[in-house]
């Protein structure tokens, strides 16, 4: 009994089309290109947002939208995230890209339960077409003196010790 049961689990593992990958395989950096945007975008409040409020402390940005399966997906890990900030030592901002108002976009993200990151929306994409943003989610990690930025296109778990420690590694390299 024991042996058909492991015949099966084993079976069936390899007769699917979807391989198991762990959610973290490796951060994939790219350079990002200077200057960083100096358009405003909005926060939740509604006023302006803009990146040099940010100086004197790294930041990870967090391209995202209401449509983007993987996004949804990602959206707990940088919630998690967000919760450590103080050990991160990383401010740490979500911008919608969506072009629904953002009280639709503050009430998706409240049934999710994200609240800890600070919110801010570019419908028409302001910041994303500066940075050459193409995919989603896109994040974006730029250090303290705004003279260095790099961005990784996909899913992570921004909460896991190695995306840490990942973090950490690059704001050093970055100064």
């Amino acid at each position: 009994m024991r042996k058909t049961a492991l015949f099966v689990a084993a079976s069936t593992l390899f007769s699917t089309p979807f391989i198991f990958a762990p959610v973290y395989a490796g951060l994939k950096w790219q350079k990002l290109s200077l200057p960083f945007p100096d358009m405003p975008i909005l926060q939740k409040d509604g006023t302006e947002l803009r990146l040099k409020q940010f100086f004197g402390k790294p930041v990870l940005i967090n391209f995202w939208a209401t449509w983007c399966a993987p996004c949804i997906v990602e959206l707990p890990y940088l919630q998690k995230a967000a919760s450590m900030q103080d050990q991160l030592q990383v401010e740490i901002l979500l911008v919608s890209t969506d072009r629904i108002n953002s009280g639709e976009v503050n009430k998706f993200l409240d049934e999710k339960q994200i609240y800890t990151p600070k919110r801010g929306f570019d419908p028409k994409a302001i910041w994303a077409r500066s940075l050459n943003i193409s995919a989603l989610p896109a994040t974006l990690l730029i250090n303290a003196e705004q003279t260095a930025g790099l961005v990784h296109t996909g899913i992570a778990d921004w909460s896991s010790s190695d995306v840490r420690d990942d973090l950490i590694m690059q704001l050093k390299t970055m100064g």
